[in-house]
């Protein structure tokens, strides 16, 4: 179990939620991303509820789990900065781009700040090559970016957090 109590309310959300998907064997997916979207992560309970309700064992949903880099098993920041490194973005100034992140938030990718508000990533392509250097802040593409645009932009979405 985790070591923060999950309402009641929220599991009976998360079980309606599972309860259309019950009889399609693939959809655990979908019920992962219902998980993550009620909880903000996907707890232990959840992955519990999702293998009684879908007849799997829970090893098999927590392996879903793992596998996949779009679930988290613990909870996350408010903001997740993902940053692409690919290649075209490189060469586009992304470099720049993390330093200014790392340096305005005083983390390092793979971090989050104290407070729980914002978290780096660097990852591969995010599909959106237009837009290069690009981040996403959760799944809100930016792009274009330099480093004295990202710092403002950090700095509205702080206010907004």
């Amino acid at each position: 179990m985790s070591e923060t109590a999950i309402p009641a309310a929220a599991i009976d959300d998360l079980r309606a939620r599972v309860q259309p998907l019950k009889d399609d064997p693939g959809s655990v997916l979908e019920a992962l991303h219902a998980a993550q979207d009620v909880f903000g992560y996907v707890p232990p309970e959840a992955v519990e509820l999702i293998a009684e309700e879908m007849g799997y064992p829970e090893a098999h949903v927590y392996g879903v789990v793992t596998f996949y880099t779009m679930f988290y098993t613990e909870p996350q920041a408010t903001h997740i900065l993902r940053v692409c490194r690919d290649i075209s973005c490189h060469v586009n100034g992304a470099p720049g781009v993390v330093a200014a992140i790392e340096e305005k938030l005083g983390i390092h990718a793979g971090q989050s700040t104290a407070d729980g508000r914002f978290k780096l990533e660097l990852v591969s392509c995010l599909g959106q090559c237009d837009l290069q250097p690009v981040m996403l802040d959760n799944l809100a593409p930016y792009g274009h970016l330099t480093p004295e645009r990202v710092e403002k932009l950090i700095d509205e979405l702080g206010d907004g957090a």
